[in-house]
C-alpha cells in the first residue's frame, strides 16, 4: 500500500520547525533566568551568566535567522509560481442570462 502524499508545503513544515525551535530557545532563556534566581550560575551582579545562556541564545539566533530566510523563500516561491502559471479561463459564478428578454417588463 502506498501512503497518500501530504498536501502541506515543505516551507510550512520548515517554518513550523524554526518557530518551535525559537520558542524552545525562549523557554530555555526563561529556565536560565529561573535557575539564576535560585543561585545556580549566579555571580552576584544584576545581569548574570547562567548555565543555559549560550545554548538558549544560539538557539534563538539560529532559529530566528531560519524563520526569516524560510519565510522570505516561501513568499518568493509563491510569487514566482503565481506569475509563471498559465492564466486559466475565468470561472463563471452565475449562468448567462438570455439576452433576448428585456430587463424591465412593466
Amino acid at each position: 500500500m502506498t501512503q497518500p502524499k501530504s498536501k502541506t508545503s515543505t516551507f510550512a513544515k520548515v517554518t513550523i520547525f524554526f518557530a518551535i525551535s525559537f520558542l524552545v530557545g525562549v523557554g530555555l532563556c526563561g529556565l536560565d533566568y529561573a535557575l539564576g534566581a535560585h543561585g545556580i550560575g549566579k555571580d552576584g551582579g544584576e545581569f548574570t551568566v547562567g548555565p543555559l545562556d549560550g545554548l538558549s541564545l544560539a538557539m534563538m539566533i539560529l532559529s530566528a535567522i531560519g524563520l526569516v530566510v524560510t519565510t522570505f523563500l516561501w513568499i518568493l516561491v509563491a510569487a514566482t509560481r503565481s506569475f509563471s502559471s498559465k492564466e486559466a479561463e475565468p470561472q463563471k459564478l452565475f449562468e448567462d442570462k438570455d439576452e433576448t428578454k428585456p430587463h424591465d417588463q412593466q
